[in-house]
């Protein structure tokens, strides 16, 4: 096997013996001089397959305890619950609870509201999310609320392979599609720029309006936060407001209700990252 780029210390780019490329994870597999021959096996822990490329940067930025933790918490979600999940779902996760920990560590937590439904529907499932959180908040010295759970749950939901799960009632990934990019018009009709779709940032956010969309379908909404934070955060960014009063007004078209402050305040982090 072939190492040719460190991502971290313990995670590189590698290609096996036929030449496809991976995620090679491993102490220490990051460090020597790039490219080499990795002869001694047993010092990889695991490898993925066709993860996004995007993907890549991202490590680059994860604190490596977060994506360990994760990637620990993802292989025993995986033996206990089978199915097949996508391969990026252990990236997907730690972008969110690593966005969560650095939240909560700054006192800007946005709760989230727990889903009985959820619970009622994927009782094994809501188990292994507990552990999920119980586990970040012990190891990582924060305190995520329940609501994390169902963001958790959400995210094993969508990454579950075809066949994994009930199949989804027909036209619904349609639906999220053309809402999402209709959000992506909007944005940069409102910014005045091409957004680049090869960055991270864009990769970021189509998934958090799939993730957001899906909750609008649910009728899931988060919980209350601190109105002040909302308010200041809209004086400061009178442009990114404009935008996301916008993709709320098209939200009312297509739902039927307005998004609470608290989605607002979601969208508004996101955008602003467009607009730097």
């Amino acid at each position: 096997m072939k190492i040719i780029k460190k991502i971290n210390n313990n995670v590189a780019l590698g290609l096996d013996g036929n030449g496809n490329e991976m995620i090679v994870c491993g102490k220490g597999i990051g460090f020597g001089v790039m490219p080499y021959e990795l002869t001694d096996l047993r010092k990889i822990d695991r490898t993925y397959y066709d993860i996004d490329r995007r993907y890549y940067d991202l490590l680059s930025i994860i604190p490596d305890e977060i994506f360990q933790l994760v990637k620990k918490l993802v292989d025993i979600a995986q033996r206990k619950l089978g199915g097949n999940f996508n391969p990026n779902l252990v990236f997907i996760l730690s972008d969110h609870i690593n966005f969560a920990v650095e939240r909560n560590r700054k006192g800007m937590d946005v709760p989230i509201l727990y889903s009985y439904e959820l619970e009622y529907e994927y009782p094994e499932l809501t188990k292994i999310a507990e552990f999920f959180i119980e586990r970040v908040n012990r190891q990582m010295n924060t305190n995520l609320g329940k609501g994390e759970v169902t963001s958790v749950m959400m995210h094993f939901l969508n990454s579950m392979e075809k066949g994994s799960r009930d199949e989804l009632p027909s036209g619904y990934q349609e639906k999220i599609n053309r809402i999402v990019n209709q959000i992506i018009r909007i944005v940069e009709s409102m910014l005045n720029r091409k957004l680049d779709q090869k960055s991270f940032h864009y990769f970021r956010f189509k998934n958090h309006l799939k993730f957001f969309i899906s909750r609008k379908e649910r009728k899931e909404e988060f919980a209350d936060i601190d109105e002040v934070l909302y308010q200041n955060i809209k004086m400061d960014n009178p442009d990114i407001d404009r935008c996301v009063s916008r993709i709320d007004d098209y939200l009312f078209e297509e739902f039927g209700e307005r998004s609470t402050h608290e989605e607002l305040m979601y969208l508004m982090l996101h955008i602003k990252l467009f607009n730097r």
